[in-house]
Order: C-alpha cells, then structure tokens, then sequence
C-alpha cells in the first residue's frame, strides 16, 4: 500500500510539471539590439504606462507599424505598414513595442496618431495621407494642410462591430484607411474608397492595450 502511494504521490507531481515544461517560457533577458543599432536615444530609464501608447492592429490581428514600432519597420522608412504581431518575450530574434499616441479633437471628432518610438527622426512624426493617398510618417509642420493628418472614427456594420473594430476616415481625402498587399508578410498600408458595408475586412482597425515586455527606448521595456 506505501508503494502505491508513492507511485501515486510521483505521477501526480509529473502531471503538475508537465504543462510547465511545455509551456510557453518568456525569453529571460529581453534584448533590443536591432532598435539600439538604429536609435540609442533614450530620455527615461522607466517605460510610461503602456495603456496610453497603444498598438493598432488590423482585422487579421497583424499589427499595424510605422518606424521602430516593429524590427520589420526601420527608422528611415516613413511607410506604415500591416506585419507580425509579435508580443513581447515571447521571440528570441523580434521584440514588441510601444505604438501610437492619440490625440482628438473634442469639437472636430477628428483624431492625429504619433509615432511614440520615433525618438531619432529629428521630431514628432504622425499618421498622415497626402493628395497622392500615400500613407506615411511626417512632421505636422512639413504637410500642405493639417486635414492631412486628421482622421475620424466610424462604426462597422453590426454583424463586425465587436472586438472594438473601427474605420477610420482621411479628413483630407475623405478615404479610409486600408491594407494592401494580399498574404505578404509586410504589407502596405494606404487609402481608398470606404466600403461601409464592411466587404473589404482590411478597412477595419482596433487598438489593443494588453502589450507587455515591450520595449519603450533602446534597453528600456515595461514588465
């Protein structure tokens, strides 16, 4: 009887272990070699609450990313772009990072996004489209109009409207913004006419706030 309850007594702790073991196990000693190599600045040695710089995601749950806000966004590519999401501890070659910055408008409803990670590029760059319907990283100061820079919210469909999905609107060219691209893994990110009915599912945006260990500067990243 005392051997059945020490074999009993084993199994049970093989089965507790078990799932540990095959569990996923964050990566000890987060490294952001790739943004260090491009942007050393660093103005804090403390991330600031991720909830305030959260990450765009597209319908698909890639993310959307402009420069430093994913390793497959360098810092002197002004596109913005539909890749990989990748959540922080969870790679050993690609770190996840802080996103966009919102700021509205109460009167207009219109809102501008900020790169937050676009600490050496000379100055604050936003979400903006120009007469072209190119999509890209710019200074206010450097667009023809601040329309350009603006864009406004609007509710899917009910059968879509979950998981806080959204379109958003150019104030300046009255389009929606949109994945292109097909099933690349960095896909463009641009303009066109909005399908309010919800047929094209790359028209629908949401942000997340739920992103951990990820990097804020150069070494620097929340828990």
């Amino acid at each position: 009887m005392e051997r059945y309850y020490s074999c009993l007594s084993i199994c049970l702790l093989l089965v507790l272990v078990t799932p540990t073991a095959h569990g996923v196990t964050p990566v000890p000693h987060l490294k952001s070699v790739r943004l260090c190599n491009q942007c050393s600045k660093c103005d804090s040695s403390k991330c600031p609450p991720s909830e305030s710089y959260p990450h765009m995601t597209a319908f698909d749950d890639t993310l959307i990313a402009g420069a430093l806000q994913s390793d497959y966004v360098d810092l002197h590519d002004k596109g913005v772009y539909s890749v990989p999401d990748v959540k922080g501890g969870q790679s050993t070659k690609y770190n996840a990072y802080f996103g966009w910055k919102s700021t509205s408008g109460s009167a207009s409803g219109y809102h501008r996004f900020s790169n937050y990670m676009d600490k050496c590029s000379g100055g604050q760059t936003y979400l903006t489209v120009d007469k072209h319907g190119k999509v890209s990283l710019r200074l206010l100061k450097s667009l023809e109009t601040l329309a350009e820079a603006d864009w406004k919210s609007y509710n899917p469909p009910k059968k879509l409207n979950h998981r806080e999905f959204r379109f958003w609107v150019s104030r300046s060219t009255g389009k929606c913004l949109t994945v292109f691209g097909g099933n690349k893994k960095k896909r463009t990110v641009g303009v066109a006419d909005c399908k309010f009915n919800g047929s094209n599912r790359g028209q629908l945006f949401a942000f997340r706030f739920h992103y951990h260990q990820a990097f804020c500067c150069c070494g620097v990243h929340n828990e």
